[in-house]
């Protein structure tokens, strides 16, 4: 095992409380506890946090809710009510780290927001994000990664046959937020620890997608061609008995594939003499290679685009990834022993140990309230205060 195997994690000692529901927010509060820190997720009394509901729910759980809230402890607090905001304001009072994703100005009506916090704790690091941002015209409507994947041009660079814009089946945007403000606050953890100043760091949904988008962005000024392709031949091509992902673009490897399909004088045509001249007649070059890639298997392309050395893969469904080899061999699939759920995948983050090295803790995921006694207790509070909110229904835990 490696010596950053061995070190203690980055953030041991951090205290983090996630105001936050949904992906993008609760996605940085994964990353940040699987980087030591100690994470408390304050979710409502009774369903908890939405994302418990995105697609199949068992229990408490949905693939979603497994995945943004390994590591973590659960509180289900009642807002509504005053001893649920009170207790919410003595944990964030204590915090290192606040993550919030509620609307413009709900958290100030709730108290929580970061001018009242930072007056009972200045170094906080308090994370915001909204959907459109805190300011415009845009800023009340609600925002989901379906309705940002649309807004930002993502759907318009992912288009079907027919020229539809397609929205991506995974929740890119939300994902992509949650890394660029587990960046921030990692950085911002860092000004803290030099210089012992706290920061309100905000940003957005539509922020962070364009700024996941931002070549294509450019390339939309730089050439007027944000949807045009990057090379050609490049696509996914069906085989004889599945689909390949070609990329054959440069000069050398277009050269070497024309050999393959005993077709050297495509070379000599003027339309794919060169690289921009390929991207100029792509689809004119895509269908050409389209019916020699349909006539052998995928395994058949793979030996001969190996021993060409040109960019290709298999393209796998989630089953086959799991056995894959370098899979394995990487650990970049692991397995976690979920109570009530059995064993589940539990994929390796970029710069941590294999998930089969992690603790149970740390790839556990609660339920609703799970852990929500100790983190107050930890948070100074008493067992009768602990009590007494568990008694008026302000606090589930356990």
């Amino acid at each position: 095992m490696s010596p950053a195997a061995l070190a203690p994690p980055a953030f041991e000692g951090v205290k983090v409380v996630e105001l936050a529901q949904g992906v993008a927010a609760p996605y940085c509060g994964m990353m940040l506890a699987q980087n030591g820190a100690s994470v408390t997720k304050i979710e409502p009394v009774g369903y908890g946090d939405w994302s418990r509901g995105l697609g199949r729910r068992v229990g408490d759980y949905s693939a979603e809710a497994i995945v943004l809230n390994r590591g973590k402890r659960s509180l289900a607090l009642n807002l509504k009510a005053p001893e649920g905001r009170d207790a919410a304001f003595r944990l964030v009072a204590d915090a290192d780290v606040v993550i919030e994703n509620y609307r413009p100005g709900v958290t100030r009506r709730l108290g929580l927001d970061y001018e009242t916090v930072a007056t009972a704790n200045p170094s906080v690091v308090y994370a915001t994000v909204t959907g459109f941002g805190e300011t415009g015209p845009n800023r009340d409507l609600p925002a989901t990664d379906t309705v940002m994947q649309g807004y930002t041009g993502f759907m318009s660079i992912n288009r079907d046959t027919e020229g539809v814009p397609r929205r991506l089946n995974m929740l890119a945007i939300d994902v992509s937020t949650g890394l660029y403000l587990s960046q921030a606050v990692s950085a911002a953890l860092y000004r803290k620890a030099v210089r012992g100043e706290g920061v309100h760091i905000r940003t957005s949904l539509l922020e962070c997608a364009m700024a996941f988008q931002e070549a294509r962005i450019v390339a939309e000024v730089f050439d007027g061609a944000a949807v045009k392709p990057v090379g050609a031949p490049v696509g996914t091509f069906p085989t004889a008995d599945g689909y390949l992902s070609l990329n054959a673009r440069r000069d050398a490897h277009f050269v070497r594939l024309c050999d393959i399909v005993g077709h050297p004088e495509w070379r000599a045509d003027p339309r794919f003499a060169s690289e921009q001249q390929r991207v100029a007649h792509a689809a004119d070059l895509n269908a050409l290679v389209a019916p020699f890639v349909a006539a052998h298997p995928t395994d058949w392309w793979k030996e001969k685009l190996s021993e060409a050395d040109i960019l290709h893969a298999k393209v796998h469904d989630y089953r086959e990834l799991m056995d894959d080899p370098q899979v394995v061999e990487m650990e970049a699939i692991g397995w976690a022993e979920i109570e009530g759920l059995g064993r589940l995948p539990a994929t390796r983050l970029p710069g941590l140990p294999a998930a089969s090295a992690r603790s149970a803790a740390l790839a556990h995921p609660p339920r609703v309230g799970e852990g929500g006694r100790a983190a107050l207790a930890e948070a100074g509070f008493g067992e009768a205060e602990i009590e007494a909110l568990g008694a008026c229904g302000a606090a589930v835990y356990a």
